[in-house]
């Protein structure tokens, strides 16, 4: 009995197994190195890197990403001219949690998921933001739906899944794979170039994201005319070289931005241009820039979590009228930062940084320490662990599906007491729920009987509603109330159905 679930082309006896990385996005390449490196000198595997040549809706970010695999020296075939069909993954491991706007038809998660293969995904972004919308685009995009895996940097973030996202089993946390490569502290340079340009200045990271709206025409980032007051002010420090890092959007030709956000951030770029103490930095590879910042200036970006690694004072800038909550898993960090929303605040923070007045520097490492628990440079070796580990299991066991039920009333009974349906082993229930609060907290059978917000906190495969008269009732509950996935909500005729012909075959 599957109740719906994918089937996922087996591991055979002797067989490696098959590994897809499907390449998009140079500046997401951090977030995957390690875990493509560990996996290609694992025996265990055989690796494929796939550089998915068409352009999808949004095109901004995955310019230069066939000359970002050939600068790199990687080895990869075009994904159009690759037959999946004959390859038969096991494993593909997508960049990007955005399906249809960031991929073709033919590329999207549930593509690879019917043709037998378990889809990973490792969150780039890291989830900073916990704004509703934030949520959804962190927790209900497609491919996080259709994952088998989806690999977090900790057990806090692992919560939000846990609270948040129905694909919620599919979370495993082994660190993020972003930072293993920081472990080697002399492995990222700037070009000979760019220290030229430095001279004897101190380093200074200016990382700024795209100017970003929500609900409609609110900006939850920093008010971009504060950033042009201070790019007249950078001349005011000779003795500080500024890096500044735009987001990919500012440096395309995108219409990804609205006009005034785009017009506002090319001035802003014109600007910069003119000062002698300012680089634009617009390699794919971000790395060298933050590991050899002496400060850090940033905004709302996954960053600014990494930019604690560096050991540097850093100021985030927020904007005042539309503060974005942070997750909790981030937000100890986020406080032991500086922080700014005006031209002046970026002034005052580079005054106390040429004074060496840094107060902030031993709450910043302990709280890094405390949201970053995994910074051995070991992320990459655990998840391709995980991987090889789950499959094998998979391959010696198929697991009977685990099921939760929902309504104890007299339809229920009836089929328990009245009827075989429960008597087979095919399945296993792992809980039950109700909406007469009087049964909470109960055990049925050695089950528990929870509150149905308590099913949150239960993994099962499927949940079926023993009710046929109130089942739209209930459905709506239990998706909108509860956020449990349309997918793993079943009639109860379908549950009856599949049990009635498992047993005829």
């Amino acid at each position: 009995m599957s109740f719906g679930k994918p089937s996922y082309t087996p591991l055979s006896r002797g067989e490696k197994i098959r590994v897809i990385f499907l390449f998009q996005i140079p500046s997401f390449w951090p977030s995957w190195e390690s875990v493509y490196r560990a996996g290609t000198e694992d025996e265990r595997f055989e690796v494929k890197l796939l550089w998915l040549d068409e352009l999808a809706f949004s095109k901004a970010q995955m310019i230069g990403a066939e000359e970002f695999l050939t600068e790199n020296q990687l080895a990869y075939a075009k994904f159009n001219e690759f037959n999946l069909t004959d390859y038969k993954p096991h494993i593909v491991v997508l960049q990007s949690p955005y399906d249809t706007t960031h991929r073709p038809v033919q590329a999207l998660s549930l593509n690879f998921t019917a043709l037998g293969a378990r889809v990973v995904y490792i969150p780039y972004g890291i989830e900073i933001s916990d704004t509703p919308l934030s949520r959804i685009n962190h927790f209900y995009t497609f491919t996080v739906l259709n994952a088998w895996r989806i690999y977090v940097m900790s057990s806090e973030m692992a919560g939000h899944y846990k609270e948040h996202c129905p694909n919620r089993a599919a979370v495993r946390v082994c660190g993020h794979p972003k930072f293993d490569s920081y472990a080697d502290k002399g492995r990222f340079e700037f070009p000979d170039e760019l220290r030229r340009l430095i001279g004897n200045r101190r380093t200074v990271l200016w990382k700024m994201h795209f100017p970003k709206m929500e609900a409609g025409n609110t900006l939850i980032t920093p008010n971009i005319d504060e950033y042009v007051k201070f790019a007249d002010k950078v001349s005011d420090f000779p003795d500080l070289f500024f890096i500044f890092t735009p987001h990919p959007l500012m440096l395309a030709e995108s219409d990804e931005l609205e006009t005034a956000a785009r017009e506002k951030s090319q001035i802003l770029l014109a600007m910069l241009a003119t000062k002698e103490n300012v680089y634009v930095y617009g390699a794919s590879d971000y790395r060298a820039a933050l590991s050899c910042a002496e400060a850090v200036i940033i905004d709302r970006s996954a960053l600014m979590i990494e930019a604690a690694l560096t050991g540097a004072p850093i100021l985030y800038m927020y904007n005042a009228d539309n503060i974005e909550k942070m997750t909790d898993a981030i937000a100890p960090l986020l406080e032991s930062f500086y922080q700014g929303t005006t031209a002046d605040d970026m002034v005052h923070f580079l005054e106390r940084f040429r004074n060496g007045f840094d107060p902030k520097k031993e709450q910043r490492a302990k709280a890094f320490n405390a949201c970053v628990p995994y910074t051995d440079g070991r992320c990459g070796e655990r998840i391709v662990n995980d991987m090889a580990d789950s499959i094998l299991r998979e391959a010696q066991s198929a697991p009977k599906p685990k099921i939760a039920i929902f309504g104890l009333g007299g339809l229920f009974r009836y089929y328990w007491e009245d009827t075989d349906i429960f008597s087979h082993d095919r399945f296993d229930i792992i809980v039950f729920s109700d909406n007469d609060a009087s049964r909470w907290g109960e055990r049925f059978h050695g089950i528990p009987v929870v509150k149905p917000e308590g099913l949150r906190d239960f993994s099962f495969d499927k949940i079926v509603v023993f009710s046929e008269r109130y089942f739209m009732e209930i459905f709506r509950q239990l998706v909108y109330d509860v956020r449990i996935d349309i997918d793993r909500i079943y009639r109860l005729d379908k549950f009856l159905f599949e049990i009635i012909s498992e047993a005829d075959n």
